[in-house]
């Protein structure tokens, strides 16, 4: 998953390691099946029958797929999990700890001759539950990185919870299943602008909380700033006026995706849209103004 995963249990259960043990098992699992850099994975092996009709998929790829594109039908499509051709042209095709390996001494990698444009789109996916199929049309490309993640650290808190308060964080996709004694879990919230400073610090007694933000996960391609958030109607990533979006959500895959919708629609209509839904978030853009919706709180 490219990222660190860590879990807490608040308990005297003599079965807390054991069930530990089990989350580190179960993420080893989703990111053996679903990771796009893996290319024994499911989700790879899919990929690469792209335009060859129906594939068998297993129950892991299939559940998060079929999560994956009721999310994009609810967003209006501006979730999209077909984005991965989008994200190869931009220059991100390997785990980010290795794009440094392709690129030059100043971070810039290499130009691609091949122009950005918009996806085939989610519509396009056939996805046959009864069957456990899946077929996706030449050309076309799944990435279920951001909402394989959300999923993992939902099923992962579900998991701990019958032994005590439990808190799964997952890069910042974060879940809690209670609040240990009684006493919320702190969460800071890193600065977006500063990594050496947080914005405050969030008190979570259950549900979840997310981050999607440009500033992670940047390179430099033909002069251009990318960076890994694509806008599924351009092919490109998002220009909006949105730097970073933090929203809370009673799971974390509804969290992962208002985060990521609101920042690709820019502060108004990312605002409108967290509105919409009864969501809670705080939207930061480039110059590092902040606007707060609903009830998030922050304290110093």
């Amino acid at each position: 998953m490219n990222t660190d995963v860590a879990a807490w249990l608040w308990t005297d259960s003599p079965l807390a390691p054991a069930r530990l043990r089990e989350v580190q098992t179960f993420f080893g699992q989703v990111e053996a099946e679903l990771s796009r850099f893996r290319p024994d994975s499911g989700l790879s092996r899919l990929n690469a029958a792209a335009g060859k009709g129906a594939q068998p998929v297993s129950p892991l790829l299939g559940t998060v797929l079929a999560l994956a594109l009721k999310e994009a039908r609810a967003s209006g499509g501006i979730f999209d999990p077909t984005v991965l051709p989008s994200l190869l042209r931009a220059g991100y095709d390997r785990s980010f700890e290795l794009l440094a390996d392709r690129m030059n001494g100043n971070g810039v990698s290499p130009s691609r001759p091949d122009r950005l444009g918009a996806p085939i789109g989610w519509e396009q996916i056939e996805l046959d539950r009864a069957q456990a199929t899946v077929s996706i049309p030449k050309g076309s490309g799944i990435d279920l990185g951001g909402i394989a993640k959300g999923w993992a650290v939902d099923r992962a808190a579900q998991m701990l919870a019958g032994e005590g308060a439990a808190l799964v964080d997952a890069g910042g996709d974060i879940r809690a299943s209670a609040a240990p004694g009684g006493v919320p879990w702190p969460i800071a919230v890193q600065h977006p602008l500063d990594e050496a400073r947080d914005l405050g610090v969030l008190k979570l007694s259950g549900g979840a909380v997310a981050t999607s933000s440009v500033g992670g996960r940047r390179w430099r391609r033909d002069g251009q700033t990318m960076h890994h958030l694509i806008d599924p109607r351009t092919g490109e990533p998002s220009r909006s006026t949105l730097h970073a979006v933090t929203v809370l959500a009673s799971t974390t895959v509804e969290a992962e995706v208002a985060a990521k919708v609101a920042l690709i629609l820019g502060r108004e209509e990312g605002a409108a849209y967290l509105e919409a839904r009864g969501l809670s978030g705080l939207l930061m853009d480039h110059a590092g103004g902040a606007h707060v919706v609903g009830a998030l709180t922050l304290e110093q």
